[in-house]
């Protein structure tokens, strides 16, 4: 089991695991006490025979949770993902996500998070996810489903990269941009 990624406006003060129930099948999830007072994240990130599949991309802020889960029947050939977000309530949404209908011209912060997901978990493109994660575009769960043009955040993420003069950070957005238009 691994965290993929967290991301979050505030500073990370602890950790701790629970279970939702003791059912054997239920997930863990992976909380992160913030510094501001009441305010936890939840990662839910799978574990070995989940119903779900195998995690491979988790995200949160205080508002709500992502994650992007591998089926067990998982077909290569028609790359299909299981995301969930979790609302600051614990309500859950739940969509398939079709990787070949991606559009990163136009899509929502679930499909490129899916996507970035798969590049990185398949290896077509190591860095994706991470790259992705650097990008700043959770802002909470009613913009999750706002659709945009990731081409956008990415280039002015290189930019302030290369002014800073930060070239491994450049580079590493960079391979991730080079994916995408090739």
């Amino acid at each position: 089991m691994s965290i993929n990624g967290i991301t979050t406006t505030s500073y990370i003060t602890g950790y701790a695991n629970r279970r939702v129930n003791n059912n054997s099948s239920s997930p863990v999830h992976h909380q992160a006490i913030v510094n501001q007072p009441s305010k936890m994240i939840t990662l839910h990130i799978s574990k070995e025979n989940d119903p779900d599949g195998k995690s491979i991309g988790s995200m949160a802020d205080e508002n709500c949770s992502v994650t992007v889960y591998k089926p067990n029947d998982f077909d290569p050939a028609n790359p299909v993902y299981r995301v969930k977000v979790w609302d600051e309530e614990g309500n859950v949404t739940e969509r398939m996500v079709d990787i070949s209908k991606v559009d990163p011209k136009s899509c929502d912060t679930i499909d490129m998070f899916a996507y970035s997901s798969h590049l990185t978990d398949s290896g077509e493109c190591k860095d994706a996810q991470s790259a992705f994660l650097g990008i700043p575009h959770f802002e909470g769960y009613n913009k999750l489903f706002d659709k945009k043009d990731w081409f956008v955040p990415l280039k002015n993420m290189m930019q302030m990269q290369y002014d800073a003069g930060n070239l491994k950070g450049y580079w590493d957005f960079k391979k991730f941009w080079d994916f995408l238009t090739k």
